[in-house]
């Protein structure tokens, strides 16, 4: 079926069924003719009758196998993404989903790669092409089908002519033109989704970083919820005068905030930096309070050893103090890296959930893979060098990427690699840029309620 003639039934179609709906039955019914051609256009039955076969396995018309829908990428390769010899090839959404903290929830297929062989004007190869088989995802009726749907949206991976059958689905809470920057803002809705779910998103799935600014007169901290349309939210906490860092201090896959008096007197009369950080989004009490470091230090803070808790850090000149305790003490990593005034930042570059040393020089980035002395891994030149730079995991891939930012505006990219923004968000202060992130893909703790702020344009 052309794609012209889906466009021109669609909208004929439009008083009487959605567009979603409508293809829900284009899909269901290119599924039946290919699992199931014979009973299909032979036998007086629906669509679903005929994909019900469940692709000759014996399970019953009830179970998730037989259900029309295509199982979850974790369920079958423990984690929550295309797998290799896949793409994404279109995406749908579900509204207000509860998984998400009320926001949109988003699914996207997963589709095989054709392996050479041509599609023609359909978009879609031959079974014989993929190197998957229709079926139960791991041979279960309690899982749903895998590589049995021939369906392409299309709104993701159009550099790539022809896709085979989806094998899987993704689910994610962030937009997926920012979860993967082939796919379009063209927008299809799948409510009767709303609940489908498994246990393997759950797994620490990591939600978005989300732009943050912290006014250091004011101690007034400013949070978007979003890089897309964001609400802005905001409360006070911490000192007039310190500074603002971030981090999840306590591994529940909620990126919170602290602030850092770097003072010379000290608490008890004696020079020293003290940490007051806090384990709930929002106003309140820290949750713990230490020293560590010595005045003058730049303070840093990320997951030195992969344990899923950040913890503290300082530099001196070019001397990296790492301690993988949220406590004083003596550091547990010391290394040299970049010259004295250069900007230094951290972050996990390459996604094995450790986080390392870079630093700024200019407009170029430079970025180490280890906690450890040595030449940069990465380098790559972004932005004009004006403004200031953060570094975040704004697509939830592990990996972080620069955000380039000149008073209020965010020009993000998705990849460590010189090469234009990805994302923008206008911030409604300028202030100390840093990132947040609210919790994992099942909820997590929530933002405060907006104080006389209204969604961004």
């Amino acid at each position: 079926m052309s794609t012209w003639l889906v466009a021109r039934s669609s909208r004929f179609l439009e008083k009487r069924v959605n567009r979603r709906g409508f293809l829900e039955r284009v899909a269901l019914a290119g599924s039946a003719l290919v699992t199931a051609p014979l009973t299909f256009a032979l036998k007086p039955i629906s669509a679903f009758q005929a994909v019900c076969s469940c692709s000759g396995q014996s399970c019953t018309c009830s179970s998730l196998c037989c259900d029309g829908y295509t199982e979850f990428c974790c369920t079958i390769y423990g984690t929550n993404t295309c797998p290799p010899g896949s793409r994404a090839a279109g995406w749908w959404k579900v509204d207000g989903s509860g998984f998400c903290g009320g926001k949109n929830r988003y699914y996207l297929d997963c589709n095989a790669s054709c392996n050479g062989c041509g599609c023609g004007s359909s978009g879609l190869c031959s079974s014989s092409c993929t190197d998957c088989n229709c079926g139960c995802a791991q041979g279960s009726c309690g899982n749903r089908k895998a590589c049995c749907t021939n369906f392409r949206y299309g709104q993701c991976g159009n550099d790539v002519a022809c896709v085979g059958a989806i094998i899987c689905r993704v689910v994610t809470c962030t937009p997926p033109w920012i979860f993967d920057a082939t796919c379009t803002t063209t927008s299809a809705t799948d409510n009767n989704t709303r609940y489908h779910d498994r246990p393997c998103l759950h797994d620490k799935v990591p939600y978005p970083e989300f732009p943050a600014v912290f006014v250091p007169d004011e101690r007034r901290w400013y949070l978007a919820d979003s890089l897309d349309d964001p609400t802005i939210s905001s409360f006070d906490y911490g000192t007039v005068g310190e500074i603002p860092v971030c981090g999840d201090w306590n591994g529940d896959g909620t990126r919170t905030t602290g602030t850092v008096r770097n003072s010379r007197f000290g608490r008890f009369g004696d020079g020293a930096m003290w940490w007051r950080l806090r384990n709930d989004v929002g106003e309140g009490e820290p949750s713990m309070i230490f020293s560590y470091g010595e005045p003058g230090d730049i303070p840093m803070t990320g997951d030195w050893n992969g344990d899923g808790e950040d913890t503290v850090g300082v530099i001196s000149g070019n001397l990296w103090k790492l301690r993988n305790a949220n406590s004083g003490g003596a550091p547990d990593i010391e290394f040299t890296f970049g010259e004295p005034g250069d900007v230094f930042v951290t972050g996990d570059w390459n996604g094995d959930g450790v986080d390392t040393p870079g630093y700024i020089r200019g407009n170029r980035l430079y970025l180490r893979n280890s906690n450890s002395s040595g030449e940069p891994d990465i380098e790559f030149d972004y932005g004009s060098g004006e403004g200031v730079y953060v570094m975040g995991d704004w697509n939830s891939d592990g990996i972080d990427t620069p955000a380039h930012v000149i008073g209020t505006t965010w020009q993000i990219r998705f990849t460590n690699s010189a090469g234009g923004s990805d994302a923008s968000v206008t911030m409604p202060v300028e202030g100390v840029p840093l990132t947040w992130s609210p919790g994992a893909v099942s909820g997590g703790p929530t933002l405060p309620e907006p104080e006389g702020s209204a969604r961004l344009v």
